[in-house]
């Protein structure tokens, strides 16, 4: 009986603490909620978390990566133009694995100048893109890109299912 009772009592933490909003600071002034603890990960220089549903239908991912080390100091935009969003584009695109780029525009998030991407991962051998639509902001605060990145394996999915997410990331002053 015991073993029953705690085998009930660890698995409801489990699914209670799976299902708790969790506030993750991606840098000094960002932070964004996830609906369930990310993942943290390093791939060259940047810090990526990553986080899924109870039913790994919706995932939710944020990127933060300093470009002060490469040399680029303030924020790129105000520097080099709005060249850079496709400078940065084009680069994403190369390491996207068959995925591509089915919108974009450059456009305002939570007062920062961003670019809105929507990634359609039809043909991606990638495993976060496989199969999936994603819909995103990348923006600087100073020489520091952060990206929000909703992903869903639902054909129909729109931008607006990722909303309370977006809605979610705080910047500082």
């Amino acid at each position: 009986m015991k073993r029953i009772l705690l085998a009930f009592v660890v698995f409801a933490f489990a699914q209670m603490s799976y299902g708790q909003n969790v506030s993750q600071k991606l840098s000094e002034k960002v932070t964004v909620v996830f609906p369930a603890k990310p993942g943290e990960k390093s791939a060259n220089g940047a810090t990526i978390y990553f986080a899924s549903d109870k039913d790994s239908t919706k995932s939710y991912g944020a990127l933060v990566f300093d470009l002060s080390a490469m040399g680029l100091m303030g924020d790129p935009i105000e520097m080099m133009g709005e060249g850079f969003w496709e400078q940065l584009k084009a680069g994403m695109s190369s390491q996207m694995a068959g995925a591509s780029i089915s919108k974009d525009m450059i456009t305002k998030f939570k007062d920062k100048n961003s670019l809105y991407i929507e990634i359609d991962g039809t043909n991606s051998s990638d495993e976060n893109l496989k199969g999936k639509k994603a819909f995103g902001y990348i923006f600087f605060m100073g020489p520091v890109l952060h990206q929000v990145l909703y992903y869903s394996t639902n054909k129909d999915a729109k931008a607006s299912d990722a909303q309370v997410f977006f809605d979610s990331v705080e910047i500082g002053k």
